[in-house]
């Protein structure tokens, strides 16, 4: 599952990047519509990243939970 998680944040800082680089380009013209446009786009795929990265790690605390439940608790 580590490995998925990564997957995601690769692509979420990937595309993180491009945002910032198109966001530099808007700033200089606003009037550029397209630019705001894909910029949203990309926003919106930032978002969906971050959604996968979140599920990801709730579904790795989850799978260790038991794990360490067990190995902390002992009958004496």
């Amino acid at each position: 599952m580590v490995a998925v998680a990564s997957v995601w944040k690769k692509k979420r800082d990937d595309l993180k990047a491009k945002r910032n680089s198109l966001f530099e380009t808007y700033s200089r013209d606003p009037q550029n519509f397209h630019l705001a446009r894909e910029i949203k786009s990309i926003d919106d795929e930032i978002a969906d990243c971050t959604v996968h990265v979140e599920q990801e790690r709730r579904a790795e605390q989850r799978a260790a939970s038991p794990a360490a439940k067990l190995v902390t608790t002992s009958k004496q």
